[in-house]
C-alpha cells in the first residue's frame, strides 16, 4: 500500500491543520520544482492514506484519510502562519496527543525489521518536503501498527 508523509516544523501548524480538516503545503521559490510538486499533487488519489511528521518533536502522528484532490489554484492564509498552497481535505484518524518517534517507528515497523532497513538514516516513510505528494510505499502489517500507536 502507499502512504503520503507530510512534515511540518511544530506542533501548532499540526494542531491547526486537524482542527481545520485540511492539510497544505508551504509555498515555494522555484517554478521548476513547484510545477513538479504540483504534477505529484495531482496523482494523490481521493482516499489515500497520509500520516504528519514533526519535526519539532521528530516523531510521526495523526494518520488521515485524503478527502479531495489537492487545489493547485488556492491559497490558505488564515489558518497557519504563512500561506500554504496545494490545499487538500483530510479526514484525521488521530490527533497529535498520541506521537511515534522515529527510535520507535523503527523498533515496531515490521517493514523496518527486513534485511537492510538497519542504517539508521533511512526512514519508511518519507516526509522531506521537496518529496510531498510522492507516497511512501508500506505494507498492511505496517499500516495496522501506525494505527494501533496513533489512531484515537
Amino acid at each position: 500500500m502507499e502512504i503520503y508523509g507530510f512534515a511540518s516544523d511544530s506542533l501548532t501548524n499540526i494542531w491547526a491543520g486537524i482542527g481545520s480538516g485540511l492539510w497544505a503545503v508551504g509555498e515555494a521559490k522555484d517554478a521548476t520544482y513547484e510545477k513538479g510538486r504540483r504534477t505529484k499533487a495531482d496523482s494523490m488519489p481521493v482516499g489515500a492514506f497520509g500520516i504528519l511528521y514533526c519535526r519539532e518533536t521528530a516523531s510521526y502522528t495523526t494518520p488521515f484519510v485524503v478527502y479531495s484532490k489537492p487545489d493547485p489554484a488556492k491559497t490558505i492564509s488564515n489558518i497557519w502562519a504563512a500561506p500554504w498552497v496545494l490545499p487538500f481535505q483530510i479526514k484525521p484518524l488521530g490527533n497529535p496527543t498520541k506521537s511515534l518517534s522515529v527510535a520507535r517507528a523503527k523498533a515496531v515497523l515490521p517493514s523496518m525489521q527486513l534485511p537492510g532497513k538497519d542504517d539508521p538514516r533511512k526512514h519508511l516513510i518519507t516526509v522531506q518536503g521537496n518529496f510531498a505528494f510522492q507516497p511512501s510505499k508500506i505494507t498492511d502489517a505496517d499500516w495496522s501498527v501506525l494505527i494501533q500507536e496513533l489512531a484515537i
